[in-house]
């Protein structure tokens, strides 16, 4: 990917997320994957999407969930930060 594509991709990741912002469990790499698919990224790779789901982490975007149950199913959720950052680049 460009940088732009990038930028686009993970402003995508950010917007799924705060669409979705009431799952209180967050959502799963699996539908992270599907929703994205309305901001054109239908065939997103899994190895893509962890990555930038790190890298808006390590930006203090976007938090993982903690599970107790099955903790390997990974999931996310958008913070404070992420929604500002949205609402700033809107």
């Amino acid at each position: 990917m460009t940088a732009e594509q990038k930028e686009i991709f993970r402003t995508a990741l950010l917007r799924v997320l705060d669409e979705r912002a009431s799952e209180k469990f967050g959502l799963s790499l699996v539908a992270v994957q599907i929703f994205l698919g309305q901001f054109g990224f239908r065939a997103s790779k899994r190895d893509d999407v962890l990555a930038e789901l790190q890298y808006l982490q390590d930006k203090n975007l976007v938090a993982p969930v903690g599970k107790t149950i099955s903790p390997e199913n990974r999931c996310w959720r958008i913070t404070a930060d992420g929604r500002d950052f949205l609402a700033q680049n809107e």
